[in-house]
């Protein structure tokens, strides 16, 4: 999310809409939004029925793999610490791309917690 926040220009110039889709309870949506300084739609779902139909990864091992702790100790690194759990630690989500036709092109399903898209292509795939 911070580095699609950090680039929401490049969206906004290319005419993307964003939708975040998170996994905590609505009460959670505000203090995400006050995080991240995203401001855009956020919904969520805490059943994680959006998770299943998408065959998003959910296990104990995708939240606490080494490439979890790295990619955490870098965020912290950067400014981006997690200030706390809020939804299921272990879903794991994703990015999917859908254009205005409701035609997917393009799917990243996340491997485990700190596994994100590359920025570079999910903006080729929105253009």
């Amino acid at each position: 999310m911070a580095d699609i926040q950090t680039n929401i220009s490049t969206f906004n110039k290319i005419n993307v809409r964003i939708v975040v889709i998170g996994n905590g309870l609505p009460n959670f949506i505000e203090g995400f939004k006050e995080e991240t300084g995203y401001q855009g739609e956020i919904f969520t779902d805490p059943s994680l029925q959006t998770y299943q139909l998408l065959n998003f990864k959910k296990s104990v091992s995708s939240l606490l793999g080494l490439k979890t702790f790295k990619s955490a100790f870098n965020a912290m690194k950067s400014g981006y610490g997690q200030k706390g759990i809020q939804g299921n630690a272990f879903q794991q989500g994703g990015v999917i791309v859908i254009h205005p036709v409701d035609t997917p092109v393009y799917f990243y399903i996340s491997k485990e917690a700190g596994d994100h898209a590359p920025l570079d292509d999910i903006v080729k795939a929105c253009e």
